[in-house]
């Protein structure tokens, strides 16, 4: 009977193994900065047996990852959300965690940071959905601060590009080039920034009535800012502004200086995860101006007080993301002699499992005087001039529908082939 009782109990004899099936994730990738953060937790994804990667759709957990950076540190956020009611009881609706991964690191040393933050938000499904997938092993942090690290708030770097065309009748060259020095820390920032530009462009002259016009032409312009700000707590900011520039004779600035200092209040921390911000800021100063042709106003020069007010947004919660700037910039006095108001609205949407919506919209109204006069047979001076105009709107928005290959596999072949301009010759 002993015997009996042994065979019974024993592995193999009787009694099956608990069934079981992996834990259904949609992995959605927001934003990331330096650090690939995409591709090197979906390779642990993919690495993990308890763990399948599937469509929207189809998921049981929905990880969301977003990045934002300061000097050479990227805060990586992983967000785990879930609503499966009584399929998944005790587990919490949403749950993150953080880990700040310096962008210089090998890849191997930016792994072994963001392994463990992924296998911790995802242990609270794990436990339910998966029972005996998760062991857990507490013990006293190791090194959490390196008083012996010498850091330094200060930073610069170094740009330049250029883009060119040559063909045997049109040619067109742009080159741009500059420098930027900052100083950074979790209550105060200032940077330094100048840039130069050139573009040229050459092409065959228009005919029009017997009248040949020049469709040359070069511009150029040196500009640079300097902008110092201090929190004053959690929410306030004080600071100031100082800019400037200079552009060839074609364009409207012999010379242009602006200074402005304000204050600022925003809703978000300076360190939000998401990279979240609901600002408003107000601004007061002054301006002097020296121009390359008299305006509609007469003046060959100018200095005048003006006033900004200043609104940003940017919101991001798991699957929506807005983004909203609004402006309004004006000579203090008379008010409607010189004024900027300008808006954009940005948004990101997943409708569904199978739709994604995205809009952009751009507007400006504005009051600038323009050149008293126009050489309209000069090509160069009609298109320069469009600074002036009153009002621009622009916008676009595109709906995706799409129907996802349900075993979630990648392929990068072939990419650069697929990517190829439609109008790009042969």
């Amino acid at each position: 009977m002993l015997l009996l009782s042994l065979l019974v109990l024993a592995p193999g004899y009787g009694f099956a193994a608990p069934a079981w099936s992996p834990l259904r994730v949609a992995l959605d990738c927001q934003s990331q900065e330096r650090v690939d953060i995409c591709t090197y937790i979906r390779g642990s994804l993919d690495a993990l047996a308890v763990v399948r990667v599937v469509p929207l759709s189809e998921a049981q957990v929905v990880l969301h990852l977003n990045a934002t950076s300061e000097t050479n540190t990227d805060f990586v956020q992983l967000r785990a959300v879930s609503d499966l009611g009584p399929e998944a009881a005790g587990t919490p609706p949403s749950f993150e965690q953080g880990v700040e991964v310096d962008y210089r690191l090998t890849v191997d040393e930016q792994r072994a940071l963001l392994d463990p933050v992924l296998y911790r938000v995802l242990s609270p499904y794990l436990c339910v959905l998966v029972p005996g997938a998760v062991s857990v092993l507490i013990s006293e942090p190791e090194g959490a601060v390196d008083i012996g690290k010498k850091t330094t708030p200060f930073g610069f770097s170094i740009w330049a590009g250029g883009f060119g065309l040559w063909s045997q009748d049109y040619r067109s060259l742009s080159m741009w080039t500059g420098v930027s020095l900052y100083r950074k820390t979790s209550t105060n920032q200032q940077e330094l920034w100048i840039n130069y530009q050139q573009s040229i462009e050459l092409q065959p002259s228009l005919v029009v009535e017997s009248t040949e016009v020049d469709l040359t032409s070069n511009s150029s312009a040196i500009l640079g800012a300097t902008t110092n700000s201090w929190n004053l707590g959690e929410h306030w900011t004080i600071g100031g502004n100082l800019r400037g520039g200079h552009e060839d004779p074609q364009g409207q600035y012999l010379g242009t200086a602006r200074l402005h200092g304000g204050l600022e209040y925003n809703l978000f921390p300076s360190d939000d995860p998401r990279g979240n911000v609901l600002a408003v800021a107000y601004l007061v100063g002054g301006q002097a101006d020296w121009y390359n042709q008299p305006n509609t106003l007469g003046q060959e020069a100018a200095v005048f007080p003006t006033q900004m007010l200043i609104g940003s947004g940017s919101v991001r919660v798991d699957t929506v993301s807005l983004g909203l700037d609004l402006s309004a910039r004006s000579q203090i006095y008379p008010f409607f002699q010189r004024y900027v108001l300008s808006g954009s609205l940005e948004a990101d949407l997943t409708v569904g499992d199978h739709i994604d919506f995205s809009m952009q919209l751009d507007a400006t109204q504005q009051a600038v005087p323009g050149p008293a006069s126009i050489d309209s047979s000069s090509y160069e001076e009609v298109t320069r001039a469009s600074y002036a105009q009153p009002l621009e709107v622009q916008g676009f928005f595109n709906f995706r529908f799409h129907w996802d290959n349900t075993n979630s596999a990648r392929n990068n072949r072939f990419n650069s082939v697929e990517d190829i301009d439609v109008t790009a010759g042969l």
